[in-house]
């Protein structure tokens, strides 16, 4: 279908400095994983991560998963453990999502974590949204780009006719290449749980932490 969205953006240095520049101003964007598409926003910032919910018209008590480009950007803000680094290092970048204690000296905004200590934190292989993680000195709170209950969007035409006009920028990155969310694994307790299938399985992690 031909893109008739003047907000939907090919990626280039172009639109690499035009979206670097609106989430450095505590704007929102649309950007693509391999998961499926996300709302992009400053995780450190409350004006940014306040924008994402109502967007989303998604409840306060619903934490967010914060992404960051790798483990030296990640350890500001979690305290990490013996077995997050073992899959960090089979599954990483990749469709996982980790949730760890936060340290106390976090700048994550607790809007992010609905007040908990506990943060769910993602590093994600889209290379175009990898490239943006980079050129940062903050981490990005991406949930779905989708109001709440909706169908996750896989391509950018799904994020810009749910929305229309009230994201600016939205990264085209063609169709997502797995198509549903990031399995969720819990490595806040002794034994660790899956909260929300994915792609990769229960099985899997548990062969590698074996």
């Amino acid at each position: 279908m031909k893109n008739i969205y003047s907000n939907i953006l090919k990626f280039n240095k172009n639109s690499l400095s035009k979206t670097l520049k609106y989430l450095r101003k505590n704007n929102i964007v649309g950007l693509p994983t391999e998961t499926v598409y996300g709302l992009a926003g400053n995780a450190y910032s409350k004006k940014s991560v306040k924008k994402i919910y109502a967007l989303k018209k998604r409840p306060k008590i619903n934490p967010l998963i914060v992404h960051y480009y790798n483990l030296k950007n990640l350890s500001d803000d979690i305290e990490i453990n013996k077995d997050f680094l073992i899959l960090y290092k089979k599954l990483c970048p990749g469709p996982i999502t980790f949730v760890m204690r936060k340290k106390k000296s976090s700048k994550i905004c607790s809007l992010v974590t609905a007040k908990l200590n506990t943060v769910a934190v993602r590093f994600p292989s889209n290379k175009k949204t990898r490239s943006v993680l980079k050129k940062l000195n903050f981490p990005l709170a991406i949930p779905s780009a989708n109001r709440s209950t909706g169908i996750s969007p896989v391509k950018a035409l799904d994020v810009a006719e749910e929305f229309k006009n009230k994201i600016k920028i939205i990264v085209d990155g063609g169709n997502s290449k797995i198509g549903i969310e990031s399995t969720v694994v819990d490595l806040t307790k002794k034994k660790i749980s899956i909260l929300r299938p994915g792609i990769i399985s229960a099985r899997k992690i548990s062969k590698i932490l074996k």
